[in-house]
């Protein structure tokens, strides 16, 4: 009976508003993380990158952030070692998962999917993870695998490679879901996009129970501290790329780790704003 209380009550409210209707608008995307919370500011990030930029590698690690940040998706392929390899770079789109199969149409060789990439809609991501499983690739992180990526992508690959790689988690829709009351989330959001958000974060729950190592890490990362239990706000929960394996993942190899071990040395002030690194 508990299950059934949001629907019902989204339900009454949504016949009382005019012109809203239960049935969400496909167009309508959810991204992951975040919750409610207020992103950093142009400034607050702009103020990292110059910092970051002063250090050692920074420049190299912070034109990868530029790249996986790009809001929309861009994808390419090339060959390394003799295998056909097809790069994705910057946020997942609703578009990305119908582009990345007509690459791989496109590219029959192909064994590895490379990423670089900040994350983006939930929907698709989890999309692209149906496209991993199926077409048995590979997955190699050159850059950063954030958000979506790290929720989705990684435990859908049957194998990853980690090259440089930084893995960051920030929640998920189903965690943020239950952290908010139906009454507190349709004030803050409004009635449409909280109805788009019970929507999503059913099927990512859906998705999440096959990985139950990763779902738990997941929902301690949706916590303002990042599961330090300190109380402290941060903006992501990194993971040492040594200890993925112990979340279900499917590590087959990981070379070179300057650029996280650089934001593991200053958690408190980064490339990627305050972290937590269990």
């Amino acid at each position: 009976m508990k299950a059934l209380q949001p629907f019902l009550f989204l339900t009454a409210l949504s016949m009382l508003s005019p012109g809203v209707s239960a049935t969400t608008d496909e167009t309508a995307r959810i991204h992951v993380g975040l919750c409610g919370q207020s992103p950093p500011t142009d400034f607050e990030i702009a103020k990292r990158i110059h910092s970051f930029q002063q250090s050692a590698g920074g420049t190299s690690a912070t034109r990868e952030y530029f790249q996986a940040i790009r809001p929309v998706a861009r994808l390419s392929s090339f060959k390394s070692s003799g295998d056909d390899i097809i790069r994705l770079e910057g946020r997942i789109d609703a578009n990305t998962p119908e582009a990345l199969t007509n690459r791989i149409r496109e590219t029959p060789g192909v064994k590895v999917l490379e990423i670089n990439s900040f994350g983006g809609d939930a929907i698709a991501a989890m999309r692209i993870a149906q496209i991993l499983e199926t077409s048995r690739l590979s997955l190699r992180i050159a850059g950063f695998c954030m958000s979506a990526c790290a929720n989705y992508l990684l435990p859908a690959a049957r194998s990853v490679i980690l090259a440089n790689a930084t893995i960051g988690f920030h929640g998920s829709p189903w965690a943020c879901f239950q952290q908010s009351s139906a009454i507190d989330g349709v004030i803050r959001w409004g009635l449409s996009n909280y109805l788009t958000l019970w929507r999503v974060a059913r099927q990512d729950e859906e998705y999440m129970s096959k990985y139950p190592r990763l779902k738990e890490i997941i929902v301690r990362s949706q916590r303002p501290d990042r599961g330090a239990n300190d109380g402290k706000p941060r903006d992501w929960l990194l993971v040492r790329p040594e200890d993925l394996s112990r979340y279900g993942i499917r590590l087959q190899a990981s070379t070179n780790s300057a650029t996280f071990d650089r934001l593991a040395a200053d958690p408190s002030d980064g490339l990627l704003g305050p972290v937590f690194v269990p």
